[in-house]
């Protein structure tokens, strides 16, 4: 069964579209999550260089002040073969991004620090510290 949205009929050209159905904000969350450990897997070598990369999503959660959120690998420029995992949220209205560190080094330690029960959550509460730091802009 397609259920339709109601709020998108127009009374001049009725039409009805189907309702999408969105994801929930955890279930983007790793997504996102899922495809960052790929990408650290493959992309960061033991030495040597690698380009920066980032996954992100849009954000439709009413409840998170953010219009996208990102998680970004950078290289560190103090240890060979080093990384830094951020992740950023940009401001709904203006080009402006707050951005947090969740843990640097090797590629080993940051899919080991990755791989822990509680990651998801840990991303999550940082996300809400970065929304509320963009809400006092």
């Amino acid at each position: 069964m397609i259920k339709y949205d109601i709020k998108k009929i127009n009374n001049k050209h009725i039409r009805m579209m189907p309702k999408k159905m969105e994801k929930k904000f955890s279930e983007e969350l790793n997504n996102v999550i899922l495809k960052m450990k790929n990408r650290i897997s493959r992309e960061i070598p033991d030495k040597g260089y690698f380009r920066n990369f980032a996954e992100d999503f849009e954000n439709k959660d009413k409840n998170i002040f953010a219009r996208a959120i990102s998680l970004n690998i950078e290289k560190d420029e103090n240890i060979e073969g080093g990384a830094l995992l951020l992740v950023s949220a940009l401001h709904p209205s203006m080009n402006v991004d707050a951005t947090s560190m969740l843990v640097c080094g090797r590629r080993d330690d940051i899919l080991k620090f990755m791989n822990k029960d509680n990651f998801s959550q840990k991303v999550a509460e940082e996300i809400n510290k970065l929304s509320e730091s963009l809400k006092r802009i």
